[in-house]
């Protein structure tokens, strides 16, 4: 990944540590929304207004479950008034991966219409195996090799097939990118 500006919106606990830890690394500048408390290490930042820093990150991490109910954000340690998940959704940028926690049908639907893609893991066998389940996932997505596609290929077009030769020549000549 080529952004190392992570931010976590919402959470409890799990999140406060998944934070922490994700700062202690010092691969990752992390940022909070909707997230504050003394639990935080000084390395984290907080951010009082989540538009001031949502466009700085390449990766955003919702909580497990994502939403208390409907579509409010499930944000236990945030002191401010209850989030609505929708207001973020359409500030989200192309390319940013989206980890999620369980999603109700509410946030799919939103994420939906608002054409934001998000990758949902699977709930941890523990309560507070959220941080790991996290962090085992980034470490994967780190490690995965990206090869750009030329213009104007269908992601679903086998390269033999392709009606533009330059185009899949210029595609198999192409450097491995790391993501």
């Amino acid at each position: 990944m080529k952004n190392h500006n992570i931010g976590l919106l919402g959470g409890g606990l799990p999140q406060a540590s998944l934070a922490n830890r994700l700062a202690e690394t010092s691969r990752w500048e992390v940022y909070t929304m909707f997230l504050e408390g003394p639990l935080l290490s000084p390395a984290v930042h907080t951010a009082r207004d989540f538009r001031d820093v949502l466009w700085l990150c390449g990766t955003l991490v919702l909580p497990c479950p994502v939403c208390r109910e409907g579509l409010v954000l499930n944000a236990p340690l945030w002191q401010g008034p209850p989030v609505d998940a929708g207001q973020f959704l359409g500030l989200i940028g192309k390319g940013v991966l989206l980890l999620t926690g369980a999603v109700s049908p509410a946030f799919a639907r939103a994420a939906a219409a608002k054409e934001v893609t998000f990758t949902p893991l699977p709930p941890p066998e523990q309560e507070d195996g959220w941080p790991d389940l996290v962090m085992d996932h980034l470490g994967r997505a780190r490690d995965k090799k990206v090869r750009p596609r030329p213009r104007g290929q269908s992601p679903n077009t086998p390269l033999a097939m392709s009606t533009d030769s330059l185009a899949s020549r210029a595609y198999q000549s192409a450097p491995i990118f790391w993501a």
